[in-house]
Parts: C-alpha cells; sequence; structure tokens
C-alpha cells in the first residue's frame, strides 16, 4: 500500500524543487547581472572619472528618492555634492552636473549644434506630441520653426493693449478689495493675468479667469497637484501612458483635479476644429497662434486637433505659471524692503511723470529703465520660471569640461546627459555675493550678471515666450507700483498694499516641482490695499 501511494507523494515535492532550482538560477543570475552593471558604472563607465556620490553614479534609485520619496528633494543633494566634489558632478548613472555658468553655452549651443533633450525630461513631460516634449533634434526644430513667430519681439510688442488689459483688471480687483476691506491673493491675480493673457493669444478667446469672481482657482489648483506626479513619472513613463488610455470616468474617479485639465484640452480641440473649419471660408479678425499653426507649412499629421490641443495646454501651463511665480516674489520682496521701492517709485515719477500715463505704461517707456530691469532681473534669480535641472544631450559631439579651479579635463562623451540648474547658478557666491539676499543694485554694479543665468534657458530650445514674459513682468510691475506704495508710504492717491499674513516662505522654494515647490500649506502672497 504505501509503495503504491509514496511515488503519488514525492512527485509534487519533486516539481517543487525544480522550481526552486530554477527560480534560484534565474534570481542568482539576474543578481549577477545587476553587480556587474553597478561595477561598470562605477569603474568601467566613461564617466567613472568624474566625482560624486557613488549611490548615485550606480543607480537611478538614488535619484528617485530623494525627488519621489522625499518630494523634490535631489536639487538640495546636488547642491550639497558640488560644495563637496566642485562644479562638476556625477549625478546618475548616465548624467552629470555643471555648476558653472562659463559652460552655457556649450551644453546649451546654438542650432549649429544638434541637442536633444533626454528622456528622463521627456518622460516627466508625459511624451506628448508637443514642441517642448520632443527629444528629436530634427522633429523640435520643425515643430518650433512654426511657433517662433508668433514669439518674435515684433508680435509680442502688438500685444500691449492686451497687457494692459490684464493690468487694468487686476487694479480693478484692487480697488474692490480695498473698498470690502478685505485681503488679495496676488498670486491669484498674476495666474488669472498671465493665463488670460496666452489664452486670448493662442485661441482669442478673451477673459477667461478674470470673468470669474473665483479667478479660475480650481483649474490653478489642478494643475499644482497635477505636477506633483512629475518626478514620478519621470522613472516610470508607463505610468502615464496607462492613466492616458483609462476611460474618462476611472481617470477623474482616481484623480479628481485632471477634470479641469480634460475639460480645457476638450474646449481646445473644439476651439481648433471652428479655426480649420472657418478657415477656408474666412479671414479672421485677429489671427491667433491656432490659426498660425493650421496655415504654416507642417505636414497634416502635425495639424491634428488631438496634437495641437496639447499643445495648447503646453502653452496655457507654461505660460501662466512661471511668469505668476517670478511677479509674486517680486511684489513680496518690494513690498517687504522699502528702500528697494522707494528707489523703483522714483524712477517710474521721473521716468512717466503724469501719474495716470504711469497708471498703464508702455513697455517702450520702462523697457530702458536701469533700476527696474535690475529688480526684474534679481526676481528671476532668486525665482527663476523653471526650478528642475535643464538637460541636453549631444548625440553627435564629445564635449571636454575644465574645472577652471583644478585645471582638470573632464572628457563628456556623446549621449552624456549634461544638465544645469537655473537656481544652482544663481546661488554661486563667487558671483553672487549673499546669494540668498534680494539685492537689486547688483545688477547695476555688474553689467556682465545678466550672461550668467539660466532663467529662461539658452540655444535653440531656450524659452518660447520669454518676451511675452518680459513684457509682462515689465508693464505690470511699473503700472503697479507707480501706483502703489509699501506700508507706511503713500502712492498715487495716497494708496499702498500692505502684507498680510505673508512672510518669506510663501515666496522661497523648498522642494523641485518643476516650477518652485512653496512649503506645505501656503497660499501664496496676500496684500491689504489701504489708502486715506
Amino acid at each position: 500500500m504505501s509503495s503504491e501511494t509514496e511515488p503519488m507523494g514525492l512527485w509534487p515535492t519533486q516539481i517543487s524543487n525544480q522550481q526552486l532550482l530554477g527560480w534560484t538560477n534565474l534570481a542568482a543570475l539576474l543578481g549577477l547581472y545587476y553587480v556587474c552593471k553597478i561595477i561598470y558604472r562605477l569603474y568601467l563607465s566613461p564617466l567613472s572619472h568624474i566625482p560624486g556620490r557613488k549611490l548615485a553614479a550606480a543607480s537611478h534609485v538614488y535619484a528617485f528618492y530623494h525627488n519621489v520619496v522625499c518630494r523634490g528633494q535631489y536639487i538640495w543633494e546636488i547642491e550639497k555634492m558640488h560644495a563637496q566634489y566642485g562644479p562638476i558632478v556625477r549625478i546618475g548613472p548616465d548624467e552629470v552636473h555643471i555648476n558653472d555658468s562659463n559652460f552655457i553655452d556649450t551644453i546649451f549651443a546654438g542650432p549649429g549644434h544638434r541637442r536633444e533633450k533626454a528622456q528622463l525630461t521627456i518622460n516627466g513631460l508625459g511624451s506628448s506630441p508637443t514642441a517642448i516634449a520632443t527629444r528629436s533634434h530634427d522633429l523640435h526644430k520643425s515643430r518650433r520653426a512654426a511657433l517662433n513667430p508668433f514669439f518674435s519681439t515684433k508680435n509680442i510688442r502688438r500685444l500691449e493693449p492686451m497687457v494692459h488689459e490684464v493690468l487694468s483688471q487686476i487694479l480693478q480687483r484692487l480697488e474692490t478689495a480695498k473698498k470690502e476691506k478685505r485681503s488679495v491673493n496676488m498670486s491669484l491675480l498674476y495666474r488669472a493675468a498671465t493665463h488670460d493673457l496666452i489664452a486670448d493669444y493662442a485661441f482669442g478667446q478673451g477673459s477667461i479667469s478674470f470673468s470669474r469672481e473665483d479667478l479660475n482657482q480650481p483649474y490653478f489648483q489642478a494643475y499644482h497637484e497635477m505636477v506633483l506626479t512629475w518626478h514620478f513619472g519621470c522613472y516610470f513613463p508607463w505610468f502615464t501612458h496607462i492613466m492616458r488610455r483609462l476611460p474618462m470616468t476611472i481617470l477623474t474617479t482616481m484623480v479628481p483635479s485632471v477634470k479641469q485639465f480634460i475639460s480645457m484640452i476638450q474646449a481646445a480641440m473644439v476651439k481648433i476644429d471652428k479655426i480649420k473649419a472657418a478657415a477656408s471660408t474666412e479671414e479672421p479678425e485677429r489671427p491667433t497662434i491656432f490659426h498660425g499653426l493650421l496655415s504654416s507649412s507642417l505636414p497634416d499629421s502635425e495639424k491634428d486637433s488631438t496634437r495641437l490641443a496639447e499643445e495648447a495646454n503646453v502653452l496655457l501651463s507654461a505660460g501662466t505659471d512661471s511668469s505668476a511665480n517670478t511677479l509674486s516674489a517680486i511684489t513680496f520682496h518690494l513690498l517687504s524692503n522699502p528702500p528697494i521701492l522707494k528707489k523703483l517709485r522714483e524712477e517710474l515719477e521721473k521716468a512717466i511723470p503724469d501719474k495716470d500715463e504711469r497708471q498703464f505704461p508702455s513697455f517702450n517707456q520702462v523697457e530702458q529703465l536701469p533700476y527696474l530691469s535690475a529688480v526684474i532681473q534679481e526676481g528671476l534669480r532668486l525665482h527663476p520660471a523653471v526650478i528642475s535641472r535643464q538637460q541636453r544631450v549631444a548625440p553627435s559631439e564629445d564635449l571636454v569640461y575644465v574645472n577652471p579651479s583644478t585645471g582638470t579635463n573632464y572628457r563628456l562623451p556623446r549621449g552624456t546627459v549634461m544638465a544645469m540648474n537655473p537656481l544652482l547658478l544663481a546661488r554661486i557666491p563667487a558671483l553672487y555675493p549673499n546669494p540668498g539676499e534680494f539685492r537689486p543694485e547688483r545688477f547695476l554694479e555688474d553689467k556682465r550678471l545678466r550672461g550668467y543665468g539660466l532663467t529662461f534657458s539658452r540655444g535653440s530650445r531656450m524659452c518660447l515666450g520669454m518676451q511675452l514674459a518680459y513684457q509682462e513682468m515689465y508693464v505690470i510691475l511699473a503700472g503697479l507700483f507707480g501706483r502703489f506704495d509699501c506700508a507706511g508710504e503713500k502712492g498715487e492717491g495716497g494708496e499702498w498694499l500692505e502684507l498680510y499674513e505673508t512672510d518669506r516662505g510663501d515666496v522661497e522654494m523648498v522642494r523641485d516641482l518643476v516650477t518652485e515647490g512653496l512649503r506645505d500649506g501656503s497660499v501664496g502672497v496676500r496684500v491689504l490695499v489701504k489708502g486715506l
């Protein structure tokens, strides 16, 4: 009896042992593979001679931990590495970070040198078919060429009436708040202004945010919630691809804030389809960016409504938060530094004596004002439009970086991911003594400082909206502070702005969330409008 049943009892055990042996061998092979890979990265890689943390060089897990688990803290870890190892450090298996302004134009070279974005950045952008998320040098060049004319200096100057309109809306909201004796969220006001401006230019839609009592706050809140997934998407691009393919009912249940973006993209597609339909029958009263894209030399595949709607999403997002954050920070610094605001107001009063004209200045009147320019440059230095490190790949040439202190040459073979961070460049004490201090005078004392920054990137992929951002900042700041003074002083008509429950923590970046990640719970810069 036992002899008949014994083999049956042994048979499953024999299979189990074979399976266990197979899994053990597989695990051993995988372990050996990763050990060999780490050894290669640390000691045999073409980047093994570059200083830095061994953990960072061995695996992406180090950066993942600091950016995903610790929520955007890798920027500060990179700064510590530079303090320990010097201006060039290895921050990933295939990535180096260089904190030397003299090397900016080499990494971010012009059209004569092929430069591509790193795959990590493309992952974070969701691999969307937009100009900003295009890795290929040639395809980016084609997509960017269709957009460039609309952001030229000449065409941006024509937007001045639109800038005056959003400035008027800001002033009206401040007047209402003064009458009602309540605080105003300047950060929200600036987002509404910059969003309406780019939306009107893109689609001719007029006021969107200012037409709402809440200034479109749910949309901006949704944007800030969405960027929290940026770093996760960088390392797990499949996450974004899966989310894109989920049914809308499931997606909006999982991530309620995404409803705002879906509504915006759907509205953009409707608008684009209307522009397409009208293109053959009527001439637009005021051509917009998308009239231009649809009539451009781009192939029909590039004029697909879905792709253009995603391009619209990028334009609206990039054209809103970046300028608004810098405007908010400059407003805080001016109101918390009365001597600086006094100098600025004196310059504005001298340049534009008429107070009514000063309230709505032309860009031509203010763009060359030295102190206003210094205030804006200092604001951009401390609060750049984009905080995340900017990565580039030279696919067809080897580069060499020379450490200016030691004279050591570091070869960067083609395909290396090379990165710089605009905020870390702006915190180099040798260039900017007391780098954390808001001191516009530094840009008057040393004219070369303007060439040391990376605020709007450089080269063939530099920020498309740079000229628009400058016009917004110059005109809005000049108009606002040509009228209002700070607490204890009296501006035009005896009016002034006073910070309300706001301190530096409401403008100071604590984490990298593409744009400035402020402390938890911050609602931005708030003011009270006072007057006699």
